[in-house]
């Protein structure tokens, strides 16, 4: 079976398929489970070892990217994200969760000329009164601040919505690569990664951050139970080894049933 085919094929089992989704929460915070309860399941490998010549990739970094915040993206995995975006050279990222846009910018720095990022994250007016995972409310901080003013900025479209509700028909079927990064709890996740499957072409790849993640930030396990529930139905999921990142994409199939 082609390549193509596979990945049509697996896409239509994945939407029929994918756990269900149970309502999610009021202002009660979600239960997070001890890291013990949730091993990392998922297979790990290089990034060159899922994509030739990844690790020679010539990617492009800006200054401004040096981390500034806790929650920022640390700069060896901003370099991942790059050589990745690099290597994939997609037309359209969907992406989850924009905080101050350094994987927005990383992304956009590195991806065709005509390409475009859609980023979405919550209306910064929304936030005290938020209801996620851990609670309500979220702290305040400068959305998309990181790509603003830099020539990469006409590529990015900022969309403001909570992700879990976000449904944007002109995004179905249409992106090359979904990057999901908003809350980390399950539910929501879960939510987020059930989108991300009706915007990702057959084709292409959906990346989550923090499938692993330190002690201090727990709620992180919510990734990845979602990851480990995808990989054990569907397959085509690798950890990238030295980061938190998990990706799936149709170019792992041939290689993984190698492997078996």
């Amino acid at each position: 079976m082609g390549i193509t085919r596979f990945a049509s094929k697996l896409k239509r089992s994945i939407k029929k398929r994918l756990p269900g989704y149970e309502p999610i929460p009021g202002n009660k915070a979600i239960k997070v489970e001890a890291a013990e309860d949730v091993p990392f399941l998922v297979p790990t490998a290089k990034l060159h070892e899922i994509f030739d010549s990844a690790d020679v990739a010539e990617v492009t970094m800006l200054p401004r990217l040096i981390r500034s915040h806790k929650w920022a993206m640390p700069e060896h995995e901003l370099l991942t994200l790059g050589a990745l975006t690099k290597i994939l050279q997609p037309k359209l990222v969907v992406e989850f969760g924009t905080f101050m846009g350094g994987s927005t910018l990383s992304m956009a720095a590195n991806m065709p000329a005509d390409g475009k990022i859609v980023t979405i994250d919550l209306d910064p007016a929304a936030r005290s009164t938020h209801v996620h995972g851990m609670g309500v409310g979220l702290s305040q901080f400068d959305v998309g601040c990181l790509f603003r003013g830099t020539r990469y900025a006409s590529m990015i479209e900022q969309r403001f919505a909570n992700t879990v509700e976000f449904h944007d028909r002109d995004l179905l079927d249409a992106a090359d690569l979904v990057f999901v990064d908003a809350d980390h709890t399950y539910e929501f996740a879960k939510r987020d990664t059930r989108t991300a499957m009706t915007f990702v072409k057959s084709t292409g790849t959906i990346l989550w951050h923090d499938y692993t993640w330190e002690p201090k930030n727990p709620e992180c396990v919510g990734v990845t139970k979602t990851v480990n529930e995808f990989w054990e139905q569907f397959g085509c999921c690798s950890q990238i080894a030295g980061t938190r990142f998990a990706l799936y994409t149709p170019q792992l199939a041939g290689r993984q049933s190698a492997a078996a």
